[in-house]
């Protein structure tokens, strides 16, 4: 369990609440779905990078909003890499959630 999962989890406890969540409280996203690069990485090969912006979410795949916003940039980023590469993507070895900051 991760340092913030430990706090999520103590939270439920010290408010006697513990339908409260899942593993993370909810959320509202805020990221733009076109932001995303494709690499290649050693010893994983073709992997999808995923800029997760502004977003309050966990960056976690078990959080259904991440989730959901995944499968829905892998898709964008499938017809765009087949659009450029002139071939299809088998599938991402990696998908990378980040937040990228530019000063």
């Amino acid at each position: 369990m991760t340092a913030f999962e430990q706090y999520f989890e103590s939270l439920k406890k010290v408010l006697g609440r513990d339908d409260l969540y899942e593993i993370w409280p909810d959320f509202e996203p805020d990221y733009d779905e076109r932001e995303y690069a494709w690499t290649t990485l050693r010893g994983l090969g073709e992997s999808l990078l995923l800029n997760c912006g502004q977003c309050d979410g966990p960056s976690d795949m078990r959080h259904k909003k991440c989730k959901a916003c995944v499968e829905r940039r892998k898709e964008i980023a499938r017809r765009t890499y087949e659009k450029f590469m002139g071939r299809p993507i088998e599938k991402w070895n990696a998908i990378i959630l980040c937040r990228i900051h530019i000063e």
